[in-house]
Formats: C-alpha cells, structure tokens, sequence
C-alpha cells in the first residue's frame, strides 16, 4: 500500500532536482563562456529595458538568500553580484531572463505575479508538510499511509501548480529575441549560445 505513494513522491522529487539541474548545468557551462562585448549582466538588462522604453525599473545590486529576481510591487531588479557585474554568458542569461519579467504587463504581469507566489510555495511547502507528516505520525499517531499520501498530494499540488505557471518564463525569453537579435547580429555563434541558455531557464 505504501509502494505507491513512495514512488509517486520520488517521481516528483526527481523532477524537480532535474530542473534544478538545468539550471546548475547552464550556470557551471555558461560562466566559462565569455560575452563579444564589455557590458555586464545588469548593463545588458538595462540596454534591454531601454530598447523595450521601459524607464522606471531600477537595477539593484543584492546579495542575500534569494537574489536574480524581478520585483513587479517595487518595479526594481535585484541582481546578485556575478550575476550583475559578470561578463559571461551566465551572468547576461540570468539577466535578461529577470528583465524579461519587468516588461510583462496586463493579464501577464498578473501571471507572473501568481508564479511568483506559486516559487515561494514551492521553497516552503515540502519542507512544512515533511515536518506536518512527521509530527502526525509521532505525536498524533497517524498511519504512515496516511502522511505519505498528504505529503504526496501536497507535492503533486506544487508540481501542477510549477508546470501550470511555466508559460510565464517562455513569455520572458520570448521577450528577448528582437533585442538578442539586432544586440549580437555581429555575434551570430554568442546569440545562437545565449538562446540555448535561456532554454534552460524554463
């Protein structure tokens, strides 16, 4: 009885340590790859602002816990430090991914929003309901069954929740080609590398 469960919640654990994994795997091969130009992460995410007329998004420099993110309330980007001041093809990947945020607007503004809340979710919710099935079966005396399967419906709920908002993130790399296209029409081999990146940040 208990089989199931089991292997349903590894499935969903293997799928998101596979796009954590895409992620690690773009950032260790993209951070070799230097840029054709001098810009930095946050001057290409500037550049891109300015050719999409977007003036009022400041670019801020944060180095915390949680950084590379696009905050629509405060209509501010903060960039970590590599990702800000570097010049690979890391750092502009993650870059214009997060501005690509900043210029949704309307009903697309408001999907971002709720995939945000959706990432926030996902950071915190497993976590708690380990904790939640644990402590039913140590001190309240649920059956194991039981707190497996709550914990799998949890973690399934955050996964559909995960695949149901990734339309937001292909609208931000969509957002990039004009901009990618006329920047590196002198660097067709870096604009052909920076697309793959941004793939990988789906």
């Amino acid at each position: 009885m208990l089989v199931i469960p089991i292997v349903l919640f590894l499935i969903c654990l293997g799928i998101c340590r596979w796009a954590t994994g895409r992620f690690d795997e773009m950032w260790a091969q993209g951070v070799k790859e230097r840029v054709p130009t001098a810009h930095t992460g946050a001057e290409m995410a500037q550049l891109f602002l300015n050719f999409e007329g977007v003036s009022d998004v400041e670019i801020i420099e944060h180095n915390a816990m949680v950084t590379n993110y696009y905050d629509p309330a405060r209509r501010r980007l903060f960039l970590s430090r590599e990702v800000g001041q570097g010049t690979t093809m890391a750092a502009w990947t993650v870059a214009l991914h997060e501005a690509g945020h900043a210029v949704q607007e309307g009903d697309a503004l408001k999907d971002f929003q709720w995939r945000q809340s959706v990432i926030k979710l996902n950071r915190y919710a497993p976590t708690l309901a380990a904790v939640l099935a644990a402590g039913g079966m140590i001190l309240l005396k649920f059956p194991a069954r039981f707190a497996l399967i709550g914990l799998l419906a949890i973690c399934l709920g955050i996964l559909l929740l995960n695949l149901g908002t990734l339309s937001v993130e292909f609208r931000a790399n969509a957002s990039l080609r004009r901009f990618l296209e006329k920047h590196l029409a002198k660097w067709p081999t870096a604009l052909e590398r920076i697309q793959g990146y941004l793939q990988q940040l789906r």
